[in-house]
């Protein structure tokens, strides 16, 4: 079984008494009111400027490393905007030639001319039906049909 044990209580003496065998001697206080509102501290000029050289330093690294980091983030950035405007580039090119096939698939004259059967019931006009308009003689290979050879009145000749 344990049992408490209690050690016998020192008295400590208080801060304000002397240890023991010394002289104590009254210790008194003044009070002294000191108005320091009035004080301007002296400024140094070499430490002044010493600061401010610091300081400019400081802000010229941040400067550097941050127009550092802006150009890595920019360039990032840049990169992503490529690949993005390549994949559509490639998109836009395949959209393209799907368009071109679906264009030559329409317009084929084939297709055309089964549609024509097909829908609007047309057939191929049979030689009774063709009349020809206009003069049916031989050309001479010297005459040209340009418009340079039409005589044209100029106003005042």
């Amino acid at each position: 079984m344990a049992s408490a044990v209690s050690f016998p209580r020192t008295q400590r003496r208080p801060a304000y008494e002397p240890a023991t065998g010394r002289a104590s001697y009254p210790e008194i206080y003044y009070l002294k009111r000191i108005d320091n509102s009035r004080l301007r501290r002296e400024v140094d000029p070499q430490k002044r400027r010493e600061c401010f050289s610091l300081l400019g330093l400081g802000v010229l690294a941040f400067l550097c490393m941050f127009l550092y980091a802006w150009q890595h983030f920019q360039g990032i950035r840049y990169g992503y905007e490529i690949q993005q405007l390549r994949a559509e580039a490639a998109a836009l090119q395949n959209w393209n030639h799907q368009m071109q096939l679906e264009h030559a698939r329409l317009a084929s004259p084939e297709r055309i001319e089964a549609l024509a059967r097909k829908d609007l019931g047309l057939e191929p006009a049979t030689p009774q039906q063709i009349i020809q308009v206009g003069d049916r003689s031989p050309r001479s290979p010297e005459a040209s049909e340009l418009a340079g050879n039409l005589r044209v009145k100029i106003p005042g000749e």
